[in-house]
């Protein structure tokens, strides 16, 4: 049996059709397929939506999306777990594609590209963009799962507890188990082939505000997972050096031109990445992208400072005490 376990809070717009693609690909499967709904104390009519098509649907307090999946996977029967964002719609070839790796038993992990599902967003398109470009940059040996569309093998999961519920909100707790995985020797697989088409922040305050949420928990993160401060296969060393110069921002009161400096150094880094959109045609976002990659950089450095002023803070309370 295959389970499939879609976490969802707030999610009436999409888990409709959602579902319906998923439910209409996995009756013509080989494999008994389970489909299992985790809500996450939802306030629109999420519940009632998932409740028409007859799955299985579990209720918790509001908890967030590790939490969430953890559930989906004690309660799930499956020799493979399959997690997917109720955000993301999948492709036509995406049910037999993703479990064919687990043929090779070293394989523990598998997980598959995303398309912009809502491209009548030129704030979704671009941030599609910056996905698609680190995606093809990766090989299929990876060390790094994103949980929107991820499929492990149950008894990994289990022995791991799943994922880190420390993690309150959708940000590095997908990182985390994956650091945790290759720990135990597996390997983690990535298919380009594959593909969900994945709602993306369609309001720029959105995607801002995620990018500086990232930040503070990628603190979290790599303190827990030390060895990977380097970085993994789907962060390249251009994605590390941009908040590194915005933390070194303060610099600036003592010398002036060090602000202009890393402005200079961080538009410099993404002029590639706006280069690639210019290829696709997509002008007005390839024109704004430097000045955006520049803001979002700066968001990064901030939220990182945020995070490791509160771990210092912490640390110092603690000695008093």
């Amino acid at each position: 049996m295959i389970s499939i376990v879609i976490p969802g809070y707030n999610v009436e717009k999409t888990v409709e059709e959602n579902l319906d693609v998923l439910l209409k690909q996995a009756r013509g499967f080989k494999e008994r397929i389970e489909v299992i709904f985790v809500d996450d104390a939802s306030k629109d009519s999420t519940v009632k939506v998932v409740e028409r098509f007859g799955i299985k649907v579990i209720k918790q307090k509001h908890a967030g999306p590790a939490v969430a999946r953890n559930k989906g996977m004690k309660a799930a029967k499956g020799r493979i777990v399959i997690f997917l964002d109720a955000d993301c719609k999948i492709s036509s070839n995406w049910l037999r594609e993703i479990v064919k790796p687990f043929e090779d038993e070293k394989v523990a992990g598998v997980g598959v590209k995303y398309e912009t599902w809502n491209k009548h967003s030129w704030v979704a398109r671009f941030v599609g963009y910056e996905i698609e470009q680190r995606h093809n940059k990766m090989g299929r040996d990876v060390d790094f799962l994103a949980s929107y569309s991820t499929a492990f093998r149950r008894d990994i999961l289990i022995k791991l507890k799943g994922f880190d519920t420390s993690f309150r909100t959708a940000s590095a707790e997908d990182n985390d188990l994956s650091y945790r995985i290759k720990n135990l020797g597996y390997n983690l697989v990535f298919l380009k082939n594959i593909f969900v088409y994945h709602r993306h922040p369609e309001s720029l305050t959105n995607y801002f505000f995620k990018q500086y949420n990232h930040a503070k928990w990628r603190i979290s993160l790599y303190a827990k997972n030390t060895r990977m401060m380097k970085g993994d296969k789907y962060a390249g060393w251009e994605t590390f050096i941009q908040p590194i110069l915005f933390l070194l921002i303060p610099l600036s009161l003592l010398f002036a031109k060090f602000f202009f400096f890393a402005v200079a150094i961080n538009l410099a880094v993404n002029i590639p990445a706006a280069f690639i959109i210019w290829k696709k045609r997509d002008y007005g976002i390839a024109l704004l992208a430097p000045f955006l990659f520049v803001i979002r950089s700066f968001l990064w450095g901030f939220g990182a400072f945020i995070a490791i002023a509160k771990i210092f803070t912490s640390r110092n309370l603690k000695k008093v005490k």
